[in-house]
C-alpha cells in the first residue's frame, strides 16, 4: 500500500460524490461506481487518487485534496472534533470526516458565527498564526453603556496576568434597553477573549457573533448550522482582499 492510497468511501468524500462515508456505502450498494473499469462495491478498497479512474455513472470523478468549508456556527455547540458530551461543528457539516477536517481556530460554545472547517493544515497555521495579525471582527451585545475611559483601553490593550492584548478596533453601534450593540475587530484568539476584554472594563458580553475574518464576511442568507464550500482561492482573495 503506497503513501497516497486511500479508502474509496474516503476518496468519494473527498471527490464531493458523497456527502460522509455512510453515504459513501450506500453509493456503492447501487454499482455506480467504478475503479479502473470495474465495479466496486467495497468501501475498504484502497485506491490511488493520482492514477486510479474512478468514475460514477460513468463520469470521472476529480480528487480534491483539500476542502474548505465556511459555517454559521450556532449556540450550543462545540469547536471541535470530538467532544463525549456535546454535539461538535463537525456533526454539522457530513461532509467534513472528524478523521481528516478541522475547525480553523476555535469559537467559545455559546458564541455564534464564522467558523472555517478544512483539512489544510498549512492553510489553517497561516490564519490563526500571531504572526500574520489577521483581523476577526465580532457583534458583541454587551450590558450598559462601554465608557470613553473602557474604550480606550480596548483600543490600546489591557493587561492580564496572561498576556496583554493587541490594540482592537471598537465601533459603537446602537444602545437599546441598557444593551449597547457594537463591533470589535481584535488580531488575536486567545481563550475567551473579547469577555474578558469587556469584563475588564466593566461591562459583560450577552452575545457574541464572529461576522468576519480579514475580507472575509459572514455571507447573508447563511442561518446558523449552515455552511458553503469554497475554494482555497475564493477564501485567500476575500481574507487577504488580493487583487
Amino acid at each position: 500500500m503506497s503513501k497516497t492510497s486511500m479508502r474509496l468511501d474516503r476518496f468519494l468524500v473527498l471527490t464531493g460524490a458523497a456527502k460522509s462515508r455512510s453515504d459513501a456505502k450506500k453509493l456503492l450498494k447501487t454499482q455506480a461506481v467504478t475503479v479502473n473499469g470495474t465495479i466496486c462495491r467495497v468501501s475498504e478498497q484502497q485506491v490511488e487518487p493520482e492514477t486510479d479512474s474512478v468514475r460514477m455513472n460513468g463520469n470521472e470523478l476529480i480528487y480534491r485534496q483539500y476542502r474548505y468549508f465556511l459555517l454559521n456556527k450556532p449556540d450550543g455547540v462545540i469547536s471541535a472534533t470530538k467532544d463525549r458530551i456535546s454535539e461538535t461543528v463537525m456533526a454539522l457539516i457530513p461532509e467534513a470526516d472528524p478523521e481528516d477536517f478541522f475547525p480553523v481556530g476555535r469559537l467559545d460554545k455559546d458564541t455564534e458565527g464564522l467558523l472555517l472547517v478544512t483539512n489544510d493544515g498549512a492553510f489553517a497555521h497561516n490564519l490563526t498564526s500571531p504572526s500574520k495579525k489577521v483581523p476577526k471582527t465580532y457583534l458583541v451585545h454587551v450590558n450598559g453603556d462601554v465608557s470613553d475611559e473602557g474604550i480606550s483601553r480596548l483600543e490600546n490593550g489591557i493587561e492580564f496576568s496572561d498576556y496583554t492584548t493587541k490594540p482592537a478596533k471598537y465601533e459603537f453601534l446602537t444602545k437599546r434597553d441598557d444593551i449597547t450593540e457594537c463591533l470589535l475587530t481584535i488580531t488575536e484568539g486567545h481563550f475567551h477573549q473579547v469577555k474578558r476584554m469587556f469584563h475588564a472594563v466593566g461591562n459583560d458580553v450577552i452575545y457574541l457573533k464572529r461576522i468576519a475574518v480579514g475580507g472575509l464576511k459572514l455571507p447573508e442568507g447563511l442561518e446558523p448550522g449552515q455552511y458553503r464550500e469554497y475554494t482555497k482561492e475564493q477564501l485567500n482573495e476575500a481574507i487577504y482582499q488580493l487583487d
